[in-house]
């Protein structure tokens, strides 16, 4: 057996978890190879099939426990160390002062066990460096250890700092979050092609297999664009905490996440047109370090639909001093002649700048309005086109820390010049005066004190 590396063990249910990577090699090799696996199932007996479990089971069973047994994780004074790898051995350092948030995840089966996974979001890091799993207490400790850590508390202090308390902000009710999925125009769409196109299909090929095909993409779309993120987004809620905002979520699988301080470079409210008469927003955010919401609904959702006047509250929580509905009227639309360069879209573009925030619009059916706070600012530059040069137009262009980019389209030329400049110089100032960007600090009265 191998040696044990040093650190502590995961929980024992883990084995089970890692126990399916053989089988799931085997069933990919049959829908690798359908043909082949039919011509040898065919010469299969009852006691070739029971002979071939009494030499498979165990072997999962053998492959978990040794991967469990490879695995372990060790908190020092300045790093995490996750020890994995059964055949090659890999060793994750993460510095704790670069983590920028932990996250707790209960999938339903580990609820029913009473452990949880360890997720942390840090420059670097990867997928699989992840804690699965830990009893539930250990990883609620683990990830208060962690945060303390970061904000600068003493290793022998951190272990007893324990979770930081929380009040509750907002909480998404659940009529308000079926109804605003329904109002999604992306999950009717995809419903009538999952109606059409698989019996189109069939009639035209005679063939059930490529309707199947195309059913179930389709049916996949339909599921998560509709049931499936009312699942995921289900009982909402936001509450404050000296780290951050905490974000829970998930009705079988429960999903509790932090936004950190002074991590977030950028903020996109979405507002679909069904959602505009109800006034109704969908917040998301780019944090450093982290997912990509246009990638993955749950990794940078800070509300999955909100009054307007909600999400602003909220918001001035994440960026304080900025005020929404003071940005928003900020917005100066293009001018008239952008519309030899885009005839419909240019209606729905827009740009403004406030003393705290450079703010772009875009978007007709679904528009997309971008906050990104001057200090975040990486980059500007100024794009022009020969089309835009010959209508006296041009883009101006901002990069932000989390890797994402926003764009004032179809702007005048002497004004995105204007631009260019002072946003160079409000992002200089910006980064000057900006605050430490510090776990635990002492928040500011909820909304509404």
């Amino acid at each position: 057996m191998p040696r044990r590396p040093e650190g502590k063990p995961l929980h024992p249910v883990t084995p089970w978890r890692r126990a399916w990577a053989p089988l799931a090699a085997l069933l990919a090799f049959v829908a690798h190879d359908a043909q082949q696996a039919r011509e040898w199932s065919a010469h299969l007996t009852a006691g070739w099939v029971a002979l071939g479990l009494l030499v498979l089971l165990p072997a999962a069973a053998a492959y978990g426990f040794l991967t469990w047994w490879c695995t372990s994780y060790l908190v020092t004074d300045t790093e995490l160390r996750i020890h994995t790898g059964l055949l090659f051995r890999r060793t994750a350092h993460i510095r704790l002062d670069r983590v920028q948030a932990v996250d707790v995840a209960r999938p339903l089966l580990a609820r029913v066990a009473g452990v949880a996974k360890l997720k942390l979001d840090a420059v670097g890091t990867e997928s699989k460096d992840e804690l699965a799993f830990l009893g539930e207490r250990d990883a609620v400790a683990l990830r208060a250890e962690l945060l303390a850590r970061a904000a600068g508390i003493a290793p022998e202090a951190a272990a007893e700092a324990g979770e930081a308390p929380s009040r509750e902000l907002l909480r998404v009710p659940l009529r308000t979050l079926v109804t605003s999925v329904a109002l999604l125009g992306a999950g009717w769409g995809t419903l009538i092609a999952l109606l059409v196109m698989p019996p189109l299909i069939y009639l035209a090929s005679d063939s059930v297999w490529p309707a199947l095909a195309t059913a179930f993409p389709l049916a996949g779309g339909v599921w998560a664009s509709g049931a499936g993120r009312v699942i995921r987004e289900f009982d909402w809620t936001v509450a404050e905490s000296p780290d951050g905002l905490r974000l829970d979520s998930g009705l079988l699988d429960r999903r509790h996440a932090t936004v950190p301080p002074g991590r977030v470079q950028a903020v996109h409210l979405v507002e679909p047109l069904l959602w505009r008469r109800r006034g109704w927003t969908r917040v998301e955010l780019a944090v450093a370090g982290a997912r990509d919401p246009a990638k993955d609904d749950s990794g940078g959702v800070l509300l999955p639909v909100a009054p307007w006047p909600q999400a602003a509250a909220v918001l001035a929580r994440v960026l304080p001093g900025v005020d929404l509905d003071a940005a928003t009227a900020a917005l100066t639309p293009v001018p008239r002649r952008a519309r030899w360069c885009a005839p419909v879209a240019r209606r729905g573009y827009g740009c403004g700048v406030t003393g705290e925030v450079f703010v772009t619009r875009q978007g007709l059916l679904k528009r997309r309005t971008t906050l990104v706070p001057h200090a975040k600012v990486q980059s500007v530059r100024l794009e022009q086109g020969p089309w835009q040069r010959r209508h006296r137009l041009a883009d101006v262009s901002l990069d932000h820390g989390a890797g994402g980019t926003t764009r004032a389209r179809l702007r005048d030329a002497e004004e995105a010049d204007a631009l260019l400049g002072a946003q160079a110089e409000r992002s200089r100032t910006g980064r000057r005066t900006a605050a430490p960007e510090r776990w635990l600090t002492a928040p500011g009265p909820p909304p509404g004190d």
